[in-house]
């Protein structure tokens, strides 16, 4: 009988804990109460309670997401629908013909939003991740290159691609070149018309390096660490954009364990320097 109260006694706090798990709900995230639990199962419920953390911190992630693509998707459906109207309306030929022209703009820039909302939601925790597997990052980086060279045509931007050799890694060649088109694309876009367009594949033992300089007006220090956020735009740029190109980029990043660092270019604009494990770290 004595045993029995004493395990009883010793095993409450243990029942509390269950008990209060048992209750919980997806909306139910709160730390677990830890007070009088035996030292032996402290780890245990700390580790419950990090783990709640996590939960809280991803869906608060994914909740914030949702309702930043909705906003976002709302003002270029809007403006569609703007378009299509003055094409029902126009007076004459030229007019319908200008007006067709925008919708086609607009539904391209629309397309381009969801396909880049599409890319960060695979490149964010709990997406869909390949295995990673040898790469030649200088062919993936060429195949991205390429991928541009229209955008690049059209905005009269010289590009030029400097990756003399290959360069192995561990790593996910499709997300790989999703981040590296991201980078040439930005590139692209804010250095304006004439401008100019350096990508480098380079490394050592470590890792492979990939540099993206432009020719634009490049990123004030201040700002740079909120580039990286999900739709920021700076104030007052003129070129269009959905704000997540850089995003995807540190998503599939921190995936691969790699760094990417802002700095200031040679050509006068904005250097982005991405550091990739030739390894991926465990």
């Amino acid at each position: 009988l004595a045993v029995w109260w004493l395990l009883g006694v010793s095993l409450a706090p243990l029942r509390e804990v269950v008990a209060a798990v048992r209750s919980r709900d997806a909306e139910t995230l709160a730390p677990l109460p830890l007070a009088g639990l035996p030292a032996e199962l402290e780890p245990l419920g700390r580790s419950l309670n990090a783990l709640l953390e996590r939960l809280r911190s991803s869906f608060d992630a994914q909740r914030a997401f949702v309702a930043d693509a909705a906003h976002e998707l709302r003002s270029p459906l809007t403006a569609l629908k703007l378009q299509l109207e003055l094409v029902r309306s126009a007076s004459s030929e030229a007019a319908r013909a200008q007006a067709l022209r925008e919708l086609g703009a607009g539904t391209d820039r629309m397309q381009r939003l969801i396909e880049q909302l599409l890319a960060l939601a695979r490149a964010e925790p709990g997406g869909a991740e390949a295995a990673p597997a040898d790469t030649d990052v200088t062919e993936t980086v060429r195949q991205a290159t390429a991928d541009t060279v229209p955008l690049a045509a059209a905005h009269g931007v010289e590009l030029e691609l400097d990756a003399p050799r290959p360069q192995p890694a561990r790593a996910d060649a499709a997300a790989l070149r999703i981040l590296a088109r991201n980078l040439i694309d930005n590139a692209v876009r804010y250095s304006g018309r004439g401008g100019r367009v350096q990508v480098q594949v380079g490394g050592d033992e470590a890792a492979v390096v990939v540099r993206v300089d432009d020719s634009g007006p490049g990123i004030p220090v201040a700002e740079r660490s909120r580039v990286f956020d999900r739709f920021y735009r700076r104030a007052g740029s003129e070129t269009t954009g959905s704000g997540l190109g850089l995003a995807i980029v540190r998503a599939i990043a921190e995936r691969h364990g790699a760094e990417v660092r802002l700095d200031d270019s040679p050509l006068g604009g904005l250097r982005v320097e991405l550091r990739l494990p030739r390894r991926r770290p465990a």
